[in-house]
């Protein structure tokens, strides 16, 4: 068996609001070897990444916690995939969409628990 390919995953939500019982989604901070999440907002935040400040280049999965936030992700998509050459590798097979949105913690967790299987899957 080989080794998962890495994934970066962002979460948005608009503001820090958004992010509010975020704690009790597991898999977020898996040690070792596992998808990588990066908690952020469109809203400038004390807490969290900016969502400005984020390469997209390097993300894989983007995880959508409102509509505002949905349509940012969706944005970035776009203009990553205007550009022949970008790829998600084996995860356009394995997440085709590369957006997600979640309306609630669980179905957050529902969500990491795919990106979980999608990670395992690669290898």
């Amino acid at each position: 068996m080989s080794m998962p390919l890495p994934i970066n995953v962002v979460i948005l939500a608009s503001s820090e609001a958004g992010l509010h019982g975020i704690k009790k989604v597991s898999g977020l901070r898996k040690p070792g070897v596992s998808p990588r999440y990066l908690l952020a907002t469109v809203q400038r935040s004390d807490k969290f990444s900016n969502f400005s400040s984020i390469d997209p280049a390097g993300i894989g999965f983007w995880i959508a916690l409102d509509q505002p936030s949905k349509l940012k992700c969706q944005e970035t998509v776009a203009r990553l995939q205007s550009d022949p050459q970008y790829s998600r590798g084996f995860y356009d097979v394995h997440l085709p969409d590369p957006v997600a949105s979640a309306t609630d913690m669980d179905d957050l967790q529902r969500i990491v628990d795919d990106v979980w299987e999608a990670f395992c899957a690669t290898s």
